[in-house]
């Protein structure tokens, strides 16, 4: 099927239905006759054809317009029709599939092929498009912005050269195919007001806490990458909090690692913090220091209520944690 033009007319055998099948920008567009009569035309999804929720939006209203007709069997229609709907979505997903390994290159179908569905739009500023993809045997999560999604075919290319370390070029058909396709097999998330940073960031303070161990002794926090050094009177001089703020100051190298562990690379950390900063979770932007072992580190100046450190349950401490992180 391509976009535009008339819809392709099938009749459903045993009934007096006859489906009108269109493309449009990405989407599908389905008309229901009976008897030559339009009862139902509407827009949906590709995923009409396989997902329950999108078909019995179309099959309800077909059903309801039905029993207004006498000597119909409008249950029994539906019956039909949800069987051809099915029968129809196999046959389209073949011809694509078929379509798709002629006109495209091998990276091309295999982005297609590899994308994870659906794919998950968090609304906020910006609204964030989420797509788990499985490429040369690795998955990723990317995410772009609406800007991102409604540009060019760079923005993939750039996110693929980040998570996979391969160097594609997608052309402006190609990158059109994979966006309606994406868009086509979208589901909206309903995070509660949350956006996808705040997610995000919600993830790494939860490993972050989970992990790090305080220690109120500063020569004991190189000893291992999740020692943090509890600060309860700002000795560290830090300017940008009071003078008498408790601060934990977590290692950079480690701050990566729950990063990471949160599904993001390092090439996110910059709009992490500035997001953290934003919500009250770090002081400021990190600081240089050599402490312990003279080795001149990063530091992250957390709040005590981000890491959910208790400083009346702090204790001395070994500072002997096991966690293996590359300096």
């Amino acid at each position: 099927m391509s976009d535009g033009g008339e819809p392709e007319l099938f009749d459903l055998e045993g009934t007096a239905l006859s489906i009108g099948v269109a493309p449009s920008d990405g989407k599908v567009k389905l008309t229901a006759r009976h008897a030559g009569e339009t009862v139902e035309s509407g827009t949906y999804t590709r995923s009409v054809f396989s997902e329950p929720g999108e078909r019995n939006k179309f099959l309800s209203s077909v059903e309801t317009s039905l029993e207004d007709r006498q000597s119909v069997d409008a249950s029994g229609a539906r019956t039909k029709l949800k069987e051809w709907l099915a029968e129809f979505g196999e046959l389209a997903e073949e011809e694509q599939d078929q379509y798709r390994d002629l006109a495209f290159s091998e990276e091309i179908n295999e982005i297609l092929g590899g994308t994870h569905y659906p794919v998950e739009v968090y609304r906020g500023e910006p609204t964030t498009w989420k797509v788990t993809l499985t490429f040369r045997g690795e998955t990723r999560v990317l995410e772009f912005t609406t800007s991102e999604m409604n540009g060019s075919g760079a923005a993939l290319e750039e996110k693929i050269a980040n998570h996979f370390l391969e160097f594609l070029e997608i052309g402006g058909e190609e990158w059109e195919e994979i966006r309606d396709e994406w868009v086509g097999n979208k589901k909206v998330v309903d995070t509660g007001g949350e956006t996808a940073s705040d997610a995000v960031a919600d993830r790494v303070l939860e490993h972050l806490g989970d992990g790090i161990l305080p220690v109120r002794d500063r020569e004991k926090v190189a000893n291992a990458p999740s020692n943090a050094w509890l600060d309860e009177s700002n000795a560290a001089g830090y300017t940008d909090a009071s003078p008498d703020a408790t601060i934990v100051w977590v290692q950079g190298r480690y701050l990566v690692d729950k990063l990471e562990s949160a599904g993001k690379t390092v090439e996110y950390k910059g709009q992490l913090v500035k997001d953290l900063i934003s919500r009250g979770d770090l002081y400021g932007k990190n600081t240089r220091r050599r402490w312990s072992d003279g080795k001149r580190r990063r530091y992250y100046p957390f709040t005590t209520d981000a890491l959910r450190v208790d400083v009346d349950q702090v204790g001395e401490g070994d500072g002997a944690a096991t966690d293996e992180v590359d300096a």
